[in-house]
């Protein structure tokens, strides 16, 4: 995990899922910048938990850089992904690694999510495909694997490459069109195994900085995944995503034809 300056009720509920998790054999690395105003309440949390390893940065890195960090400092056959915002069902660990041991092909393994507000209210839940045919098919136009909700590999993060920190944003969007261009196979179990915090709004949280690295990433990986005619409609719908305006943007997000465009079956 990687965190920074996050609300402390928020963070304290995150820890807590992933040190009562039902698999026990796990280290919790997380990693905080300089100036991380919690460092404080976690490395008391740290002495509690032998598991918790507290890293701090010695200059302040980004998202990209820190998960880097972690993964580089970890030492399991698997590598398991939060933020400190969200949180985890106590089985979590156990299903994936499970999963992941009867599953030798499999490279990433993500889950469903339930949506909370920030009184842990549950408000809604996210659906991904499970088959990775069907994940790879959805990538064209939308996110077809939870960030907050993969666990890894670690020979395939070894033979792929950690996330690329020239993107400060869309990072994780980046390493997982990286893993379908290398053909790395994924899967999403369909059980709702984190909870993920829902921020303001759709593009608020995401501005104008993802688009580009989205795009990117797309323009970059696109002819290595899909066909030509698979991709070219992806493509045109991100340009536009890419140069629209901010305000033009946010009507854009919230209009249903998008949300029908980005919810296709494709076969």
């Amino acid at each position: 995990m990687t965190t920074y300056n996050e609300n402390v009720i928020f963070l304290r509920s995150c820890i807590d899922s992933i040190c009562k998790q039902t698999f026990k054999n796990l280290e919790f690395i997380i990693v905080v910048e300089p100036d991380e105003i919690n460092l404080n309440f976690l490395r008391e949390l740290a002495q509690i938990d032998q598991r918790i390893k507290i890293i701090k940065n010695d200059n302040k890195l980004g998202v990209a850089s820190s998960r880097n960090r972690a993964i580089t400092e970890s030492t399991g056959q698997f590598v398991a992904i939060i933020d400190g915002d969200d949180y985890c069902d106590i089985t979590r660990f156990e299903k994936q690694v499970e999963f992941l041991n009867k599953n030798p092909y499999i490279g990433i393994v993500g889950s469903n999510m339930y949506l909370v507000d920030g009184n842990n209210n549950i408000v809604g839940e996210r659906n991904y495909p499970e088959l990775h045919k069907d994940i790879k098919n959805y990538f064209l136009l939308t996110m077809s694997i939870a960030n907050p909700t993969v666990m890894i590999r670690r020979k395939d993060l070894e033979e792929t490459g950690l996330f690329d920190t020239t993107f400060s944003k869309a990072e994780d969007f980046e390493l997982w069109l990286r893993f379908l261009s290398l053909n790395k196979q994924m899967h999403n179990l369909q059980e709702n195994l984190v909870y993920y915090r829902i921020q303001t709004t759709h593009n608020e949280k995401r501005g104008a900085i993802h688009w580009k690295n989205n795009y990117s990433a797309r323009k970059k990986y696109s002819k290595f995944i899909w066909h030509f005619h698979e991709r070219c409609l992806s493509l045109i719908f991100f340009y536009i995503m890419n140069h629209a305006p901010r305000y033009f943007l946010d009507n854009l997000l919230n209009l249903k034809i998008v949300n029908k465009i980005k919810n296709i079956k494709i076969q």
